[in-house]
């Protein structure tokens, strides 16, 4: 990596996603040189020029793809990132209505014509294969810093915050808990917190003294606000589906980071994290199964140190992004390679 690149990245949203993919790496790019990065918001040509490769995350609008074509023209590298499976919404799925007709079509041409494409999981590499064969994976990272923002000290140092933090749109995953939280609450020590969406059923039966719920904030106040959730035990709960399968374990990355002591659904998304080393998971993707894990890790404070020790280490190992960076930036580079040299046409 002699040369440094200019990488500009035409972001679709700044929601968590992109937060992930780009803007926390992007200060470690500076920080050891690796990429003079730059993000944008819309399809300004003159930033463009300028870059050496140009990163489309998101990009389905008409111009989007007569943008890509005219930089290719110019010599630049294209790349277009695929952060969702697009091909297997739930139907109740916000994104469903956006993915479809004509906007599907535009956005996979947009994967067809670029150079190549990057992802985030072996499962959706698959099916970028459908539409490109130069795909490369990115690997999942998190920020070991994220465990400074932790203020110390507790209000109430016995109670036990139970914890899960997503939106409207995995309403479904988080049905198997549902009948399980009337029962956690039973256990006058147990709150339940949440950020970004609480089922409605919570809000409406249980007693507002034993909940708490908070909005998410911008992407860039996430790990801040997370942290100081002040989570004792987090959830993951998630069903098999399609769409599901292409998401990565993030959320248990950030449990791991933070010290935080989880319970996982027994999915593929989870497939890394191992059962009674690193986490718990339910025998079962049940109301029975998710409450007998989260009685069993309640009870026993010594498994609960345990488990974190070794959900830390494995975090550290294997998605630190001060350690793994690098990764990424090569990927960068051997993609502008194979373009500069007619490899990637």
């Amino acid at each position: 990596m002699a040369n440094l690149l200019k990488l500009v990245v035409i972001a679709g949203d700044r929601s968590g996603p992109f937060a992930h993919d780009f803007g926390f790496p992007f200060r470690y790019y500076q920080k050891y040189g690796l990429l003079d990065p730059l993000a944008i918001d819309h399809l300004f040509v003159d930033p463009l020029l300028a870059a050496d490769i140009i990163h489309f995350q998101r990009q389905y609008a008409p111009e989007s793809i007569l943008v890509l074509r005219r930089m290719k023209k110019r010599g630049k590298t294209c790349i277009a990132h695929v952060d969702d499976n697009v091909w297997e919404l739930p139907p109740h799925n916000p994104a469903a209505s956006t993915y479809t007709g004509r906007t599907l079509e535009r956005y996979q041409l947009m994967l067809k014509e670029a150079h190549a494409i990057t992802t985030s999981t072996p499962y959706l590499r698959k099916w970028c294969l459908k539409f490109n064969p130069n795909v490369y994976i990115f690997r999942n990272l998190v920020e070991s810093n994220i465990e400074e923002f932790k203020t110390p000290g507790r209000d109430n140092p016995n109670e036990i915050r139970i914890g899960w933090t997503g939106t409207p749109h995995h309403h479904d995953d988080i049905l198997p808990m549902e009948p399980v939280f009337p029962e956690l609450v039973k256990d006058s020590r147990v709150k339940l917190v949440f950020m970004g969406y609480a089922p409605p059923t919570v809000l409406r039966t249980i007693h507002r003294s034993r909940w708490e719920y908070y909005d998410f904030v911008p992407v860039d106040g996430f790990y801040p606000a997370f942290a100081n959730l002040d989570f004792d035990i987090g959830i993951a709960p998630l069903v098999e589906n399609g769409f599901n399968k292409g998401k990565t374990g993030r959320k248990a990355q950030e449990y791991a980071i933070l010290k935080i002591p989880m319970v996982l659904a027994p999915v593929s998304t989870y497939r890394e994290w191992v059962h009674g080393e690193v986490c718990l998971k339910p025998s079962a993707n049940t109301p029975e199964g998710w409450y007998k894990a989260l009685r069993f890790l309640i009870e026993h404070k010594e498994e609960q140190e345990r488990l974190v020790s070794n959900a830390y280490a494995y975090v550290k190992r294997h998605h630190d992004m001060d350690t793994y960076i690098k990764e990424r930036a090569e990927v960068y580079y051997q993609i502008h390679e194979k373009v500069q040299s007619g490899e990637y046409k």
